[in-house]
Order: structure tokens, then sequence, then C-alpha cells
């Protein structure tokens, strides 16, 4: 076999294999699609005529904060950012808006989705007695278990979340508490407790930006570290408090 006849093989043997793995790993936002029912501003946000790159211009339009907005359409473009159309020509990033609910989903991934709720919870009811600290042990242990799933947009898990669906899904499955969806309302739940390393206990949800309409929620596990589904780069991530991200506020629920 020639050189020219041996570099033909491999070349087809290496795009065979890519072509596999693009199979078998779609991408993570795929997930989420046709979910998503209504979405909310969290700050002023540019209305664009597209999401692709090199086709998209800013409107002269913008949303106001707290709008809410029907989701038409959902699309990432080639630099992962995820779109949302509210309008005819009418797109903006979902990194500025909170999601106000969702649509039901298929009976297949109801079913799918409360089997592997059932299984955890009874699985961490099965490691400790019934109690505050357990109920917090349960809550943190859970919540670092997802380190390493995927941020979508929308995602309520169990297999991928944004942040107030981690929350939501977290103290669901792990102690069976019920959290409202967003982080605008969670916020308002349970108690507030100042952010610092002396009041703050495992479980304590902790909230980044305007205190009374945060964007970001996270859940502190202890020693000055929290679990949070970030973003669409870095998915659940456990990260380590610092002065330079530091928390507007922090709400105990347990």
């Amino acid at each position: 076999m020639g050189k020219s006849s041996k570099w033909v093989k491999l070349v087809t043997v290496f795009a065979a294999f890519f072509a596999f793995a693009a199979l078998k790993a779609p991408a993570a936002y795929a997930q989420v699609k046709g979910r998503v029912a209504r979405v909310q501003t969290v700050k002023k946000t540019a209305i664009w005529n597209n999401y692709k790159r090199g086709r998209r211009k800013k409107t002269k339009k913008y949303l106001k904060k707290g709008t809410v907005k029907k989701v038409q359409a959902e699309a990432t473009d080639s630099k992962h950012t995820v779109w949302i159309k509210v309008g005819s020509k009418k797109w903006i990033q979902s990194k500025n808006t909170v999601v106000v609910s969702t649509t039901t989903k298929s009976k297949t991934a109801q079913a799918k989705a409360s089997l592997s709720s059932t299984q955890i919870t009874q699985a961490a009811s099965s490691q400790a007695p019934t109690g505050s600290n357990f109920r917090q042990a349960a809550v943190v242990n859970l919540a670092k278990q997802q380190v390493g799933h995927a941020y979508v947009w929308g995602g309520v898990g169990p297999y991928s979340f944004d942040c107030s669906g981690l929350v939501q899904w977290v103290y669901k499955t792990a102690v069976g508490k019920t959290v409202s969806r967003t982080t605008y309302t969670q916020v308002n739940e349970g108690y507030e407790v100042p952010v610092s390393a002396a009041a703050l206990q495992p479980g304590d949800l902790l909230f980044w930006g305007d205190k009374s309409a945060p964007y970001h929620v996270a859940i502190y596990v202890g020693n000055g570290q929290y679990v949070s589904a970030a973003d669409e780069t870095q998915g659940v991530i456990l990260a380590t408090l610092s002065s330079y991200y530091w928390p507007v506020t922090a709400r105990r629920l347990l």
C-alpha cells in the first residue's frame, strides 16, 4: 500500500470516529428545546434582527427590565451564545432573562425524571438519620454530585440545569422541599442571613446582582464554597467565594 493510500485510509478512520462521536454526544442545549414557554428580562435588553453572526444587527428597540415575553424559538450561535426569539425578526440573548414558565414534558421524560429523583431521594435518606443536620447534608451532597453536569438555559434537571433550576431540583430531590422556579422568587423564600463565613450554613442560597431581582443563585456547601450552574461554557461548578464576586444576599430555607 502506497503512502497516499495509507493517508487516505487514516483520514477516513478519523472522519468516521468524529462522526460517531458527534452522534453519541449531541449539543447539551438540544435537551431543553421546546420546553421554555415564557421568559422575563432581568435588565434593559437589546433586540436584534437575527441570532446568526454576520447576519444579525441591533435594532433601535429594547425590552425594559421585567418584561415578560413568549418564547417563539430558541437557537445557539457559533460562539455557543443562546438566543431566544420573541417576535418576528426579534431576538434577544438568553443571559439577560430568567425562565418564568415551561411547557409540559413528554410522559416518557416525566417518568424518567421521576424515577431518577425517587432513587436519589431513597439513597440519601438511607445515609443518615432525619433532622436539620441531615437535611443540610442531603442538600449539600446532592448539589456536589451535580458538578460537571451541563448548563442549559431553562434546564430543570436531572441531567442539565440553569442556576435556579439546579436549586429547585436539588431541594425537591434531596429533602422534598418545593422551591419556586426563578431567582426573582427564590430570593424571597426562607429568611435572610448575613453573607459572611461566620453566618452562612450549608444549604443556604447565595444571590448575585440586584438584591430585589438577582440574576444568579447558588447553593452554599460550607468551607467558603458553593455549587453553581454557572453558564454554557462552565456547566455546574464547585467554586470558592471571592471578594471580586461577592453575593449581595443569602437566604436560609432549612
